[in-house]
């Protein structure tokens, strides 16, 4: 096998792991998502009525109760980040004549002309092109998962603390 045909096998085999590391950290954003969303709902419905969180006393305990509700909500808008396409609409129309891996580039292309640059370009700078985009898109996510569970975490502590301050 050839040095060029090594290096284009193992930039699929990259490929695919960096694939396999964008789906579990969806996965776990959604987890997170989920949590966050509970925790918003189990505020809500401790804050109405009769309620421990409804009978909070003085403003330091309302305070840390809202701003625990706020870290929440900000960590349920980081998992959101997470999970959401990351099409890159304004760019692939220009980038489409010289890539031909992800699926917003291929939809700019005819099928004869994406058939001869199939068989005449060399796969490995597209491919290396994409494996850099597909890191920094990977890397943007675990930051955002990261962030919402260090968020959820300090605000229910905080919503905790109201709740022990009430």
């Amino acid at each position: 096998m050839s040095a060029t045909n090594e290096a284009v096998e193992t930039a699929w085999r990259i490929h695919a792991e960096i694939g396999g590391w964008t789906t579990r950290v969806d996965a776990k954003a959604s987890f997170a998502l989920t949590l966050e969303s509970a925790a918003t709902a189990g505020i809500i419905a401790l804050a109405s009525d009769d309620h421990v969180l409804a009978q909070l006393d003085g403003w330091a305990a309302r305070s840390l109760l809202w701003l625990g509700t706020a870290l929440i909500l900000l960590g349920g808008f980081f998992a959101m980040l997470v999970v959401i396409p990351r099409l890159r609409a304004s760019k692939v129309k220009a980038e489409a004549p010289n890539n031909f891996i992800y699926f917003g580039h291929l939809m700019h292309r005819e099928a004869n002309e994406l058939t001869n640059a199939l068989k005449q370009t060399d796969i490995l700078p597209a491919l290396s092109r994409q494996l850099i985009v597909m890191s920094e898109i990977a890397w943007k996510k675990h930051r955002h998962v990261q962030l919402s569970f260090v968020l959820f975490g300090l605000g229910s502590l905080v919503v905790f603390l109201a709740g022990v301050a009430g």
